[in-house]
């Protein structure tokens, strides 16, 4: 079974943007030393603590760093783009790169209402768009197959076709639905949609299987994951997530989300209606010793008939975050019965 990692760009307490960027760079070469599948950036916008907004060049970035592993983005947030532009900077990253590009793309603006309209530059009505257009339409340009006619036929990207291993994002029907019709592989953000990833993930590849496509189905679902040593431990290193999503559903700020450290954690006072919500949020967490998360992975790949799982990495500090890369890259490589 294949494992991967879903990287937000976190800037850790009393760390800048630069040190997140460093952070980075050293989980990139560690992920790719220990044999993980793909590394992924996320796209948010408007946002204090997370440096990921320009998931393409963290992609560059990634892509220089490493020799194995492919490099992607978890997603390219389509309503903030034009096709066009997505094939450009995906047909330069597989010409960089070729055969270790991924293109997830989302549904999602991955932002709020007012970072979009910046986005768009627009505040007039916000443009509608199809998504299953925007899709066709990139995929036209990366692999030159524009039918005849077709108004955007003369426009040019130097080289190719391009291929890059494309994937559809999604924590709901509506991805799975796009990922069944156009063949293509889908991710599922089970730490976003977590009552629902075991349905949603089997009845992808049902849909996709009745397509009749030449290619197979191939699913990845993300969690949030906390390995170490010990139950204890990994407990301790998750608690800063846990608290950080349940501010964001008690209406927190993007300040107010900071994942605090692991010693703040440890002394946070929850009321009762914060307990209530952390225990509402448990679905979205893999938590335990090399054991016990070896056990919940399984678990999970029998029932949702998963391919790869995607570590929806929200570590709170650099050291926990590598150790945990490290144990899971350890319990995935060894014998999986």
């Amino acid at each position: 079974m294949n494992y991967s990692i879903l990287d937000y760009v976190h800037i850790f307490k009393g760390e800048t943007p630069q040190q997140a960027l460093e952070n980075t760079k050293e989980t990139v070469a560690l992920a790719d030393s220990l044999d993980y599948k793909r590394y992924w950036f996320t796209e948010h916008h408007n946002a204090t603590t997370i440096f990921s907004m320009a998931p393409d060049l963290l992609m560059m970035l990634a892509g220089t760093l490493t020799k194995n592993m492919n490099i992607g983005a978890g997603g390219i947030m389509l309503p903030n783009y034009s096709p066009y532009k997505v094939a450009e900077n995906f047909a330069m990253l597989e010409a960089a790169f070729p055969g270790r590009v991924d293109l997830g793309m989302g549904r999602a603006s991955g932002t709020d209402f007012l970072a979009k309209i910046a986005l768009q530059m627009t505040r007039e009505k916000m443009i509608e768009v199809d998504t299953a257009d925007q899709i066709q339409e990139i995929i036209y340009h990366l692999t030159k197959s524009f039918p005849e006619g077709h108004p955007l036929q003369t426009l040019k990207i130097p080289g190719g076709p391009y291929k890059p291993n494309m994937f559809m994002l999604g924590s709901s029907a509506g991805g799975l639905s796009l990922a069944a019709e156009f063949g293509l592989k889908f991710a599922f953000a089970g730490q976003l949609n977590p009552n629902q990833d075991v349905q949603l993930l089997n009845l992808y590849k049902q849909r996709f299987e009745a397509q009749g496509h030449k290619e197979k189905p191939y699913s990845i679902l993300s969690k949030f994951i906390f390995v170490a040593d010990t139950e204890e431990e990994a407990k301790l290193a998750a608690l800063p997530a846990e608290i950080s999503w349940m501010k964001m559903y008690k209406g927190a700020n993007a300040e107010e989300l900071q994942l605090l450290t692991v010693a703040e954690a440890a002394n946070y006072k929850f009321t009762s209606h914060e307990l209530a919500i952390r225990e509402q949020n448990k679905g979205r967490f893999i938590v335990g010793n090399p054991e016990q998360v070896k056990a919940q992975i399984q678990e999970l790949e029998r029932a949702a008939r998963i391919d790869e799982i995607m570590v929806a990495d929200f570590y709170p500090d650099q050291r926990t975050r590598l150790k945990g890369h490290t144990l899971l890259a350890e319990l995935m490589k060894a014998e999986w019965l």
